[in-house]
């Protein structure tokens, strides 16, 4: 499944959140698409309705200049008050995510990532043992429940691996 060409993935996208996405790469803006998102991309059957973005650095104005291509607004945060979040045009489907349960620092994590095209733009993607990884650090009940699935989907991308 992951040979020499990038996978392709079917995807829900809406134009301005491709459009924002491919924005991203052209700016440099490095990445990474985690969570239940990455885990149904790499062919995990979970559910979700956001896609979580974990940023190398939330501060980078590129962020925004990338949202404002596409119609959208990046706020930025509020002197710690309030997370970072997307919106406008964009709406609200990217979630910004600060930090991952039981991973390394965001550099380490893109490291190990992999990469797949989305209607045409290559994202960066968290594997999908480290998304188990940071599920069963965070225990939350949420997460603890979508392990089985993942688990599953990991055992079946591990069978399809060529052994050398």
């Amino acid at each position: 499944m992951f040979g020499a060409r990038l996978p392709m993935v079917d995807s829900a996208l809406e134009p301005a959140e491709r459009e924002f996405l491919r924005a991203l790469n052209e700016l440099g803006v490095r990445y990474l698409i985690v969570g239940v998102t990455a885990a149904s991309i790499q062919g995990a059957r979970v559910a979700t309705e956001d896609i979580d973005l974990w940023f190398e650095d939330v501060g980078d104005v590129r962020i925004g200049e990338a949202a404002k291509r596409v119609g959208g607004i990046w706020f930025a945060g509020h002197f710690g008050m309030q997370p970072p979040a997307l919106g406008g045009d964009l709406g609200d489907r990217f979630d910004v995510v600060l930090t991952l349960s039981g991973l390394g620092k965001f550099a380490a994590e893109y490291g190990k990532s992999k990469s797949v095209q989305i209607d045409g733009v290559e994202v960066k993607v968290l594997p999908l043992a480290r998304i188990i990884e940071s599920k069963r650090a965070a225990k939350r009940p949420k997460d603890l429940a979508a392990l089985p699935a993942l688990e599953a989907a990991l055992a079946v991308l591990e069978e399809e691996e060529p052994k050398d």
